[in-house]
């Protein structure tokens, strides 16, 4: 046949030749044959199992859903030393090695068939301990994963030149004493303190921080994981408030022109009234008991978790505190000390978090865990932990899974940032990882921000944790002078102020702020010109090739599409104007970028210096001087001695987002702008441009994150979505979808909604569109638009549907087991399409 073949292509003059000559047949065969007769000669290595314990139960990396279990293999007797839970192994499945772990040693099988030996020890090392594969177990079972997806989350790839590198000797309980005052400010922040020395306790004390503005969260956590590493903590006596000041705080209440204002039950200032229907402490009798939490997922509070005081009521004007002992006096309690775990968002957070906790703790007693250290230094910082070198891990997402031992402490800063959800399968929350490590180890847990999630708020109803919130008093001192755009006042003074970008009040307050030092710009949106819109029928501008939206990536560029790169050269839109073709070839800007905001402001304040943090240029800090920092949300760089003033513009356009989760984004991303101006004392202030009336925007004035996380919760326990109900999204082509909807039993409380088609861009088509429109030209014709496409219609199999099925709390592992028995099944048929599977989604919308 092959010669046939070859023959065949010689065919007419004009047929192209082959570029690749065919082998020829006898010899390959030959050579075929020649090796199978030596692997057959070869005598066969006789093994023999263990002699005690000869099964082994191995977890394989298999994606499979429905080879998501045990399989038992036998251990030769040369590997029976190694051979030992936890080690990496190699073994032979269906024909084909496969990486894996050893969990456990057996003297004898269920199965009944033909068994195959351990094929190699990777490592003799035991990187899977008993926690994280127990802990490996939950994540999957709570997130419809399997538990090899979690593992390759949880133990990082091998590192064979750190494993051999020795370990360095180090202090792992550091004996520096601390000064606790970061805790001072809140209402039993000394007793959380106190609580968590207490490192033997059957159950350490949980929280939910709503953090200061205008203060260091970073020594404040340092502060906390150094209590639980060691027993040398002080606690400081907060700070007293005076008579007169109490009294001028009555006077100003009872004085207030509006008769409406909430009275705050938690300030000292009022301490004769009644609890505050706001205060986070009290349950909220309106919220659904269908929805409630499952009392089977947590722990009641015990009765000696806190002393006296820890209730979180304020001290009594007539009640005095004690003085606490000096940092002389204080003898440190002798117990054990316990590890800690924190995780913060970003890089920046890092570096932070990590400058203070040397600080706190001195050097050499604390490890990082991060992507950008490298695979090597990682892997060696990650056995450092697994050890038990050091008791105090830091890191970002990733080292939610640190084998920290004997662990005691775990904390996530800003649990509302979406870094912190895993994009990989099956795409878990680090709050959620952290909160499951903290109830089946029993540590203590801080859930920490400058705002306050509704999983926050959920976790405070309940009662698993605390609130640990500072005095209305400390607040208003604390925090800037926050005024909106759309005040009446500024209605009037300037009848467009609602409908400009850059109003009256925001030139007038940066103007003014610029004598002092820096001030901050918010832009929510990147680039220069992201949106991009038809200039006479107002139609949103689409590509004509995939039909993406199109965008300016300057102010001399052609546009393209945000999908595909594909410039829009020779574009026509193709809306109905007045019931006739537009044909409209000029765009109008729906949203200004981070870039052309820079260069409007450049324009408008001359001899001012404007600077850009955005993108691949992210500054982490800048100078006490004059200048306009032009910033995204999350890349604000921190201002030397805080910013004079900061200006959040486009506020409808973080409102108006297609998200479940939009107001509470919009209020973490201006809070955590504002937390870096200075306090209103020292002449910080902050414009944001938006509605007044609208419940984010009134909680940012206030500041009083907590108020709008219970509202935010109540509404959502009406509406049964997250954190008061279990939601699973199914994504996936309309066929796949359907089967798997199909495939589902479902409890009888469960509700579908949907399947909607979704609009995803396809990142593997907008690479080759990119690379496409990068390649040179070799006729040296210098760049020249393409010809505009037809525009072409997405096939239906490529077409992405999603469906999204919800069911009370308390069956969320119900639903979570229904996923995966449908993953299963379709698994075990082959299906050929993929349907993405997401327990409680961060972004619904």
């Amino acid at each position: 046949m092959e010669a046939q073949e070859q023959t065949n292509t010689e065919g007419s003059p004009d047929d192209k030749p082959t570029e690749v000559p065919l082998l020829d047949a006898p010899a390959e065969a030959a050579r075929r044959t020649a090796r199978r007769s030596v692997r057959e000669a070869k005598p066969k290595q006789s093994r023999e199992p263990a002699a005690e314990l000869p099964y082994a139960e191995v977890v394989l990396s298999l994606e499979l859903s429905h080879l998501d279990r045990v399989f038992d293999y036998l251990v030769p007797a040369d590997m029976d030393a190694e051979a030992q839970p936890g080690v990496r192994i190699r073994v032979r499945f269906a024909g084909q090695l496969v990486d894996g772990f050893v969990i456990g040693r057996k003297a004898a099988s269920d199965f009944a068939g033909r068994f195959e030996y351990l094929q190699k020890i990777v490592s003799p090392l035991p990187v899977l301990t008993p926690e994280i594969l127990d802990l490996a177990r939950t994540v999957a079972d709570r997130y419809a994963g399997t538990l090899a997806d979690v593992l390759r989350l949880a133990v990082p790839p091998r590192h064979a030149a750190a494993e051999k590198t020795p370990a360095k000797a180090s202090d792992a309980n550091p004996e520096k004493p601390v000064d606790g005052a970061p805790w001072g400010a809140y209402g039993g922040g000394r007793e959380f303190i106190k609580a968590l020395q207490r490192k033997t306790a059957t159950r350490l004390p949980r929280a939910v921080w709503t953090c200061l503005p205008a203060t260091d969260w970073a020594t404040a956590v340092a502060t906390a994981m150094h209590a639980v590493a060691t027993d040398a903590v002080v606690f400081p006596e907060p700070e007293a408030v005076s008579e007169p000041a109490i009294a001028a705080d009555s006077a100003d209440s009872a004085d207030s022109d509006d008769p409406e204002a909430p009275l705050e039950a938690d300030d000292p200032a009022v301490p004769d009234l009644g609890p505050d229907p706001t205060d986070p402490a009290l349950p909220d009798p309106d919220l659904p008991t269908d929805y409630d939490i499952d009392t089977e997922n947590l722990r009641d509070l015990d009765a000696d978790r806190y002393d006296e005081g820890l209730a979180g009521t304020a001290p009594r004007a007539d009640e005095s505190v004690a003085a606490a002992p000096s940092p002389e006096e204080a003898s440190p309690l002798q117990v054990p000390a316990r590890g800690a775990l924190a995780i913060v968002p970003d890089h920046r957070d890092l570096a932070r978090l990590d400058a203070a906790l040397t600080e706190v703790a001195g050097p050499g007693h604390h490890v990082v865990l991060s992507e950008e250290l490298g695979p090597a230094k990682r892997y060696q910082n990650w056995l450092a932990v697994l050890r038990g070198d050091v008791r105090m891990v830091i890191g970002t997402r990733s080292a939610m899974f640190a084998p920290v031992a004997d662990l005691g402490f775990v904390a996530i800063w800003d649990d509302g940032d979406d870094l912190h959800a895993e994009p990989r399968a099956p795409y878990p929350h680090v709050r959620e990882v952290l909160l499951l490590r903290a109830h089946a180890t029993g540590a203590a847990a801080l859930i920490g921000g400058y705002t306050c999630t509704a999983e926050g708020a959920q976790l405070v109803e309940s009662r698993w944790a605390y609130p640990l919130t500072a005095f209305r008093s400390t607040v208003r001192a604390k925090s800037p002078l926050i005024r909106t755009s759309g005040e009446e006042i500024e209605k009037e003074r300037d009848p467009a102020a609602a409908a400009a970008r850059l109003p009256n009040l925001a030139w007038r307050t940066a103007r003014a702020a610029l004598n002092d030092g820096p001030v901050l710009v918010q832009v929510p949106r990147g680039g220069y010109a992201p949106s991009l819109a038809c200039v006479r029928c107002r139609k949103h501008a689409r590509c004509g090739h995939c039909h993406g939206p199109l965008e300016l990536s300057s102010g001399h560029a052609m546009a393209s599409c945000l999908w595909c790169g594909r410039p829009a050269g020779g574009w026509r839109c193709d809306g109905l104007l007045n019931d006739r073709p537009c044909g409209g070839d000029r765009f109008r800007m729906l949203a200004v970028g981070v870039q052309r905001t820079a260069e409007e402001l450049g324009r408008a304040f001359t001899n001012v210096k404007v600077v850009s943090s955005a993108g691949e240029t992210v500054l982490d800090r800048v100078p006490d001087r004059p200048a306009l920092v032009v910033a995204t949300p999350g890349a604000e760089p921190v201002a030397d001695g805080g910013y004079a003033a900061a200006l959040l513009l486009d506020g409808w356009s973080l409102l108006a987002r297609r998200d479940l989760r939009a107001g509470e984004e919009a209020l973490r991303r201006w809070l955590n702008a504002a937390a870096l101006v200075r306090s209103g004392g020292d002449g910080g202030k902050v414009v944001v441009m938006a509605e007044p009336g609208l419940a984010p925007v009134q909680a940012l004035v206030r500041w009083d994150p907590v108020w709008h996380a219970r509202r935010e919760l109540t509404d959502r326990g009406e509406l049964h979505y997250p954190p008061l109900a279990r939601v699973a999204e199914l994504t996936g082509t309309p066929s796949a979808v359907a089967e798997e909807l199909r495939l589902l039993r479902l409890p009888e409380a469960a509700e579908v909604l949907g399947p909607v088609a979704v609009e995803v861009p396809r990142s593997d088509d907008r690479a080759a569109h990119r690379a496409a429109a990068k390649r040179p030209d070799r006729l040296g014709r210098g760049d020249r638009p393409e010809k505009p496409k037809e525009p072409v219609e997405v096939p239906s199999h490529l077409q992405l549907h999603r469906a999204l099925v919800r069911v009370p709390r308390r069956l969320g592992g119900d639903l979570a087991a229904a996923v995966r028995e449908a993953q299963g099944v379709r698994s075990a048929n082959k299906a050929e399409d993929w349907v993405r599977v997401r327990i409680d989604p961060v972004r619904i919308g």
